[in-house]
């Protein structure tokens, strides 16, 4: 297992990206994308609200509830950023008080218990996040991609309801008024998108630009909040949050397992939103990258603990704002940077939180659809990046269903298993736990003889293509085996062996291939190969053809008469 950046993956910047992940935005642009993101983490500051309301807070105790959730936001934020040490995966992770943890949030507060004790309880959940981070050697084999697109697509899905929720649409009469504020939402959702389709400079300003034309027509259509200059005149313009001590008085088992189960769905969304910001910021992606990944489940764990000891509620990656970034193609950190000092303010000043709490109706819900349609998206994109054999098309189903049950119906859910009344909940576990339960029948093992005089090269691409369709292998991953088996089998026939035994065996994650042979014991791949090799000795031109035929390969084995390599896919 490692942490270290020098194994980090070179990245390649994506053709078509506005602000790559290195580059630095100009200071105008950061601050008009960092505002966009604010305005959407501004949404779901109805989470806390409904927290503190659940505690029976007072509006004093509620506004500094609230802050302390910004605070947590803030944690989580700076260290994804990170670009240096063991923490963070030093990518654009805007953060939101997260719904994955609410309903655990909710049942501590059904039980009676208050901020200090649900502090505790997430101080728990933290430091079990933190220590199955270090369990887990290879968390994107563990999560793999299919999973983190179920992750992704359900929390594009959970946005709709939360729109729904926002218009009133559900019990509404609309066979007698006009709907305005849905009237509204759509005209604010289409310049959205067509300022994001043809404003070419403007383009990464499109959610803004049409937030801005939506509450110009929520003023002219009456929809703004009636109370709103009695919001804020009761908020102060500055105000020290102050930090609840965790208390473990009154806590059960119940209730700390019911934290530590929430873990596994917030290690999903965060590797999910990781994975998928990953993906839109090398353009040469292919698979996973580790060591990133474990550094942001690392970041997410410690941000976790933070938040339960100052009382705060549980932070989480807001994807729409991850998908926001893919949308707009600005990927840069400073963006981020500057959202974190925005946050921070927001943080401090009360009157400025209630700024963005008065966003009008119909423009939240613009945002939210704005930004789901891009999450759904993404999560497609991500299911489908290996071909889907029954195995996975299961796993993706069942967990695709389980989220879409809830969906359909949140009530019976809340009433009879408020621990799972999240479609990303129980979606997302479904989907693992359903992984895992069947990952012991993923290996799967083909032996064949290879002829190694004419038509080698007809003959392995013919048995590479096979096993590559038998089981849902990555095109690349074959082709990969594909050139191992011509290149060796060269080898060997000049040396004069007339065929070689082979055994590949699919793993998830990986294909092996081992490759036994008669004749002399083959050399060590060069360890730097050069070309003058190739007019060396013949031991060296062995070597040297050796390393070219292990060259892709991510481990190599070698004893007398036999050599094993491995493929990541």
């Amino acid at each position: 297992m490692s942490f270290e950046r020098a194994r980090d993956k070179r990245r390649t910047r994506p053709e078509g990206v506005v602000f790559a992940l290195d580059e630095a935005a100009p200071a105008g642009a950061s601050l008009g994308l960092a505002t966009q993101h604010i305005a959407v983490q501004a949404i779901y500051l109805v989470l806390p609200v409904v927290a503190a309301s659940a505690f029976g807070l007072d509006a004093r105790g509620a506004a500094n509830f609230i802050s302390l959730a910004l605070l947590g936001c803030v944690i989580l934020q700076v260290l994804q950023a990170l670009t240096r040490g063991p923490l963070g995966a030093g990518y654009q992770m805007p953060s939101i008080p997260t719904p994955v943890m609410l309903g655990a949030v909710l049942l501590a507060a059904g039980a009676g218990l208050g901020p200090a004790q649900a502090g505790a309880l997430l101080l728990v959940a933290g430091g079990f996040a933190i220590a199955a981070t270090f369990l887990i050697p290879r968390p994107q084999a563990l999560v793999p991609t299919e999973i983190a697109g179920v992750v992704v697509f359900l929390l594009g899905a959970s946005l709709l309801p939360v729109m729904l929720d926002v218009l009133k649409v559900v019990g509404r009469p609309f066979e007698t008024e006009i709907p305005w504020d849905i009237l509204i939402t759509f005209l604010s959702f289409a310049v959205m998108g067509a300022v994001a389709l043809r404003g070419r400079a403007l383009a990464p300003y499109g959610m803004l630009i049409g937030a801005a034309v939506g509450i110009g027509m929520s003023a002219l259509g009456g929809q703004l909040e009636p109370d709103g200059t009695s919001t804020l005149s009761v908020n102060p313009w500055f105000a020290w949050p102050e930090p609840v001590a965790p208390r473990f008085d009154g806590l059960s088992l119940g209730l700390v397992l019911a934290f530590v189960f929430a873990v596994f769905p917030a290690k999903a969304t965060i590797l999910g939103n990781l994975v998928a910001f990953q993906r839109a910021s090398d353009g040469a992606w292919e698979r996973p990258d580790g060591p990133p990944l474990r550094r942001g489940l690392l970041a997410h764990g410690v941000a976790l603990a933070a938040s339960g000891a100052m009382g705060a509620m549980a932070p989480g990656p807001s994807s729409a704002c991850v998908g926001l970034s893919i949308a707009n193609r600005t990927l840069s950190l400073r963006i981020v940077w500057v959202g974190a000092a925005l946050l921070l303010l927001l943080a401090l000043s009360p009157k400025l939180v209630a700024l963005f709490i008065l966003i009008p109706p119909p423009v939240k819900a613009a945002m939210l659809l704005y930004v789901a349609c891009f999450m759904i998206a993404t999560g497609c994109q991500l299911i489908t990046v290996r071909m889907l054999d029954i195995r996975r098309s299961l796993v993706v189903g069942l967990g695709l269903v389980m989220g879409f049950a809830v969906l359909i119906a949140p009530a019976t859910f809340r009433e009879y298993l408020p621990a799972l009344a999240s479609a990303l909940t129980l979606g997302a576990l479904a989907a693992f736990v359903l992984h895992l339960a069947t990952l012991p029948l993923v290996a799967r093992e083909a032996r064949f003889t290879l002829k190694l005089g004419e038509g080698l090269h007809r003959e392995a691409e013919d048995r590479a293509t096979a096993l590559g369709g038998a089981w849902g292998a990555r095109r690349d991953t074959m082709v990969r085996v594909q050139d191992f088996l011509v290149e060796l089998g060269e080898l060997l026939a000049s040396r004069g062996v007339a065929e070689a035994q082979v055994t590949a065996r699919g793993m998830e994650g990986s294909v092996t291939v081992t490759v036994s042979h008669s004749g002399a014991p083959l050399p060590k791949p060069a360890a730097r190969p050069d070309i003058a090799d190739l007019e060396g000795s013949e031991e060296a031109q062995a070597a040297f053809a050796l390393w070219l035929a292990t060259r892709q390969a991510a481990r190599i084995g070698q004893s007398p008469g036999e050599i094993r390599v491995a493929f990541p896919d």
